[in-house]
């Protein structure tokens, strides 16, 4: 109940919240408020606004010295908004990997289970074609973000081990959550000289064991 009446009118959000001391950032974090979802053309315009801002500032600056203050000048828009449509940089992050840099197990393969040599080919690619992405996540420190997103992209796909027992499902997505992650991290740190075709082998062998003896 009272979750709908602040959703509905932000003049009593702020004056409720004022009496307690609380920031806008723990008024979004304390209603489960993490990321904006809704479908306001403005709210999604900004929302895209502060995102690309956020994106081009980390090409040039490091994640921890960008500041929230910062991200908003160079997106044109109030803390307010900020906190309106995101709770933390790593929302933003959560964001830019879910609209633009998602990666989609089975989405390619066209068929009802997905196997593994289908899973290395899609990834390889994906891998070398948002490499750039990928270089500001490993440079930052924040590549686990994409652990995350991988994890819940396994469970979501209907073509990845759609007979197992749920419970197995979630250690199988988490197992190659973390694997396919390591490997992103690696290929960047490694100088990301690796061919698409060595790439997918390698990627293979990793998980079908034929490497370890």
């Amino acid at each position: 109940m009272i979750k709908m009446i602040i959703l509905s009118d932000w003049t009593f959000v702020k004056f409720y919240f004022s009496l307690h001391k609380l920031s806008l950032k723990d008024i979004f974090i304390y209603f489960g408020e993490t990321m904006y979802r809704g479908c306001n053309k403005t709210a999604l315009s900004s929302q895209r606004q502060i995102a690309e801002a956020f994106v081009n500032l980390l090409k040039h600056n490091s994640y921890s010295s960008i500041s929230i203050s910062s991200i908003c000048k160079a997106a044109g828009v109030s803390r307010q908004t900020f906190y309106s449509l995101f709770a933390s940089k790593e929302n933003i992050i959560l964001y830019e990997l879910g609209k633009k840099h998602h990666f989609t197990p089975g989405e390619g393969c066209g068929k009802k289970t997905m196997d593994l040599k289908d899973l290395c080919q899609e990834y390889s690619s994906y891998i070398i074609e948002k490499r750039d992405f990928l270089s500001l996540l490993v440079r930052n420190d924040i590549i686990y973000l994409m652990h995350e997103c991988l994890y819940d992209s396994f469970l979501s796909s209907s073509c990845f081990e759609p007979e197992c027992p749920e419970d197995y499902r979630s250690f199988i997505a988490e197992f190659f959550a973390g694997g396919l992650s390591g490997i992103a991290r690696t290929y960047v740190l490694r100088g990301m000289d690796m061919p698409e075709s060595r790439l997918e082998s390698l990627v293979y062998d990793l998980f079908s064991g034929s490497l370890v003896k």
